[in-house]
């Protein structure tokens, strides 16, 4: 994990999901992916590592319906042993995988959470093999993974948890329209478009990154996020510097926008209102 992409600019948090059975969902964050259980109740529970919380769940009884928002979030894990650690684990729990694919710049693992959110587990390739297009594109594409280079790097050690510098590397959204996020995206947050699939999908960064964010209509969404719908409730965005604080307050500013209250916290609204909760010098 190179910490350069994810330290002085802009980059992506905690994911806070909405969940019809939050202790089932628990279990599984806790026993199946190794997530450190920081704080639990009959409506809301917090996990993560010993370093810092990734996964906020809070209990609802509505019904889930075909919207905007969460296509899947990543989880990237420091080196390939871990991930080889935790594909040696998962196999051996048998948990279903969905996918496992190397897309030039990293290696993943692709699964569900027991009420259908979609999870990738990955590392990095290091960032001086990454390759880019005449156009400045960064190439990134899908083909099968090295299984057993990648469960080789684990050195046949026993499951330990998700490790303690696991961060959320980056969000991957179902969008309804895909210029109008982008859009969004580049305007208010600087990011910018890493590469393109065709017109359906688009990968945006701030640093150099390959991606922080992902944006795809490949599912045809066309109703708004709700925010107490299961499903992506809200993500975290971390602003560490004032020039990009100050930068992202006056855009907000100039656009009328006004944020939405969630609890105790408030949040603001992309175009299809996908929940982000800024968060500042983090």
């Amino acid at each position: 994990m190179e910490k350069q992409y994810f330290s002085n600019d802009t980059h992506i948090g905690a994911v806070h999901l909405n969940v019809n059975f939050l202790e089932n969902s628990v279990k599984f964050y806790h026993e199946i992916l190794g997530m450190r259980i920081f704080e639990q109740s009959n409506e809301y529970a917090v996990l993560g590592t010993k370093q810092q919380p990734l996964v906020y769940l809070y209990q609802t009884n509505e019904k889930r319906i075909d919207t905007a928002g969460l296509f899947h979030f990543a989880l990237l894990v420091p080196t390939r042993a871990s991930l080889g650690n935790i594909f040696y684990h998962l196999i051996q729990t048998e948990y279903p995988l969905a996918g496992a694919s190397d897309h030039d710049v990293s290696e993943a693992l692709y699964l569900q959470d027991p009420e259908g959110n979609g999870i990738e587990i990955y590392h990095d390739y290091p960032s001086n093999t990454w390759r880019y297009e005449e156009n400045g594109n960064i190439m990134m594409g899908t083909k099968e993974m090295d299984f057993q280079g990648v469960i080789d790097a684990n050195q046949f050690r026993p499951f330990d948890g998700m490790p303690s510098d696991t961060i959320i590397g980056h969000m991957h959204l179902s969008v309804t329209n895909l210029e109008q996020s982008i859009a969004f995206y580049n305007d208010l947050f600087g990011m910018d478009v890493m590469t393109t699939y065709g017109s359906q999908a688009a990968f945006m960064a701030t640093a150099g990154y390959h991606h922080h964010l992902g944006l795809n209509t490949w599912q045809h969404r066309t109703e708004r996020a709700r925010i107490n719908y299961p499903g992506l409730r809200k993500f975290e965005l971390n602003i560490p510097n004032e020039e990009d604080l100050a930068y992202f307050m006056k855009v907000f500013k100039d656009k009328g926008m006004v944020e939405v209250q969630d609890g105790t916290s408030s949040m603001i609204q992309d175009p299809d209102g996908i929940g982000i909760r800024i968060m500042r010098g983090q």
